[in-house]
């Protein structure tokens, strides 16, 4: 199979995009067929190859990959041997895509155990490997990265904004900044308080 590459989303979480694509090639770089693989399907062929493309970019759930494969007008049939050749390749596992997406997520937006927890099941990944993919994720994990954010976005700030008229604005903006990476009212509303405090001592 072949297919041009894309650029991948530095966004977006999952598994290493270059080891993904590196997993790709040596896909594409085997024969049609083999002992353990038949031939597709011709359709099945050409959906199994659009799939390729689409987890080139980055990876997906088996839902999200299914969706994008039925949105470009493969039959159902074909989506399904497509997938689930796929996944004999190795590169279709939602358990592992959704420990992944929620290290990455983690890493780079910060994003809270219960945003997480909504991404992936908008992604139709099952509520078990939600679960276990979340489950180091306790209450002093989300304290500690909420402070952590608070703290970065502080350090940006003039100190002007820390202090007099401004702090309850500044309060505000800081609280609304969490809550939009999933974080409840009442933890934001303590931890900015608590990092204002601290940026406010002598």
């Amino acid at each position: 199979m072949s297919g041009r590459s894309t650029r991948p989303d530095p966004a977006a979480g999952g598994p290493d995009a270059d080891e993904l694509r590196a997993a790709i090639a040596a896909v594409e770089a085997r024969p049609s067929s083999s002992a353990d693989l038949p031939p597709l399907a011709p359709e099945a062929h050409e959906a199994a190859t659009s799939a390729l493309r689409l987890l080139r970019h980055r990876p997906r759930s088996e839902h999200e990959l299914r969706q994008r494969l039925i949105a470009k007008e493969f039959t159902p049939a074909a989506v399904g041997e497509a997938l689930e050749r796929v996944r004999a390749w190795g590169l279709l596992d939602d358990a592992e895509f959704a420990a992944e997406w929620v290290r990455g997520r983690r890493r780079r937006r910060g994003r809270s155990r219960g945003a997480l927890e909504r991404e992936l099941r908008d992604k139709g990944v099952a509520e078990g490997h939600i679960a276990h993919a979340v489950a180091d994720i306790d209450d002093a994990d989300e304290r500690r990265q909420a402070a952590e954010l608070v703290r970065a976005r502080l350090a940006r700030r003039p100190d002007a904004a820390r202090s007099g008229p401004e702090a309850q604005g500044e309060r505000r903006r800081l609280v609304a900044f969490l809550a939009r990476r999933g974080y409840p009212t009442g933890l934001a509303m303590s931890v900015v308080d608590a990092e204002l405090a601290a940026h406010a001592s002598p």
